[in-house]
């Protein structure tokens, strides 16, 4: 008997060690962006079933759009879809209408702006005649509360084309004298005046 138990009990030992060990799947490719925004969009349904500190409601609501800067470029990551909520939803929906896609709740809801987010992202390859079009991209970001969930979703990916501003310049000089801006913006953003 007292074999079987420390039998028993190694084995608890082991499977809680070979849980602490477990990673992220897409650790290796993960990169830092800084969130420069957080909006909602109202979709009708939103929804999380799990109960954790992530959030966690079954009622009206919104989908979260993020929107996250790197040195190459912008993202702008969806919030996760409910795959079986939405499935439901679209057999219900009469076939002259269309159905909503049911979002869940995360955790990049609550992220202030400014802050540095983990993340892996796979993006589409963007034409050879237009390199710098946005392409879709799927992404994945570690789960706060785990040590191995990852949430995946969806989103987007816009190169970031460098620039010298002289197109906006131009534009602002074109109004510039003409009392057409109001005079606390003709300060700030004038060089010249006619």
């Amino acid at each position: 008997m007292k074999f079987i138990t420390a039998v028993a009990a190694s084995l608890l030992i082991l499977s809680a060690v070979g849980f602490a060990q477990k990673t992220y799947p897409h650790a290796s490719k993960y990169q830092v962006a800084v969130l420069d925004e957080n909006t909602q969009v109202y979709t009708g349904a939103d929804v999380t079933l799990n109960k954790s500190t992530t959030g966690a409601k079954l009622d009206g609501g919104t989908q979260g759009f993020h929107f996250l800067h790197t040195d190459a470029g912008n993202y702008r990551v969806e919030a996760p879809v409910n795959k079986g909520m939405t499935f439901l939803n679209a057999m219900a929906t009469p076939s002259y209408q269309r159905a909503a896609t049911v979002h869940n709740k995360w955790f990049l809801d609550r992220v202030p702006a400014g802050t540095q987010v983990l993340f892996a992202a796979e993006c589409g390859k963007p034409s050879k005649k237009h390199p710098d079009e946005t392409v879709r991209c799927e992404f994945w970001f570690p789960d706060p509360d785990s040590n191995d969930h990852e949430y995946r979703t969806m989103g987007d990916f816009t190169v970031y084309v460098q620039g010298d501003g002289s197109n906006t310049a131009k534009t602002a000089n074109v109004l510039c004298g003409t009392g057409k801006l109001n005079p606390d913006t003709e300060k700030k953003i004038c060089t010249t005046t006619k």
